[in-house]
């Protein structure tokens, strides 16, 4: 009985653990392309992007906190655009509506894709939402971050640092 308990304590331990803040991965892979249609109209294909790092915000109209995640992200965005840093929200929600309303609450002056049958998010291994990948100017995926805590904004702009001074 001692050694069961034991057991549980260290598993509701280390799930608590993981669950505390997003988690973040360092994978060095090739970004998978996609071609994704904007909510604006336009196509967009992430290999198009080669020579920018990119911000891919995986997100949803019905993610409470999707929204400061995309709110730092728009901040970035504008911040070092001009740096070559170039943003997305790819929105699962399964309709144009949801997908639109994604940019309006969080204001975003950056394309916002529709990705309803979440093709791109299995892609890309989207378990929790909000979802947060850096592509390095290379294409290839640097930086995963999957959940939100208030507080990670910090990694998400640490990590972005780190590529921009990149050459």
């Amino acid at each position: 009985m001692k050694v069961s308990l034991s057991i549980f304590i260290t598993v509701a331990l280390a799930a608590g653990a993981a669950g505390a803040s997003a988690a973040e991965r360092e994978p060095s892979a090739a970004a998978p392309d996609f071609v994704l249609k904007s909510v604006a109209g336009p196509n967009y294909r992430l290999s198009e992007q080669r020579g920018a790092i990119v911000m891919l915000a995986f997100t949803a109209s019905w993610c409470g906190d999707c929204n400061p995640v995309l709110e730092h992200v728009a901040d970035l965005s504008a911040r070092y655009g001009e740096a070559g840093v170039v943003s997305f929200a790819v929105s699962l929600d399964r309709d144009r509506r949801g997908a639109a309303s994604v940019a309006d609450r969080a204001n975003l002056d950056f394309p916002v894709l529709q990705d309803p049958r979440g093709d791109v998010a299995k892609l890309y291994d989207v378990r929790r939402l909000p979802h947060l990948v850096l592509v390095d100017r290379g294409g290839e995926v640097r930086h995963v971050f999957s959940g939100y805590r208030r507080g990670d904004e910090e990694q998400f702009l640490v990590r972005l640092r780190e590529l921009l001074r990149e050459l």
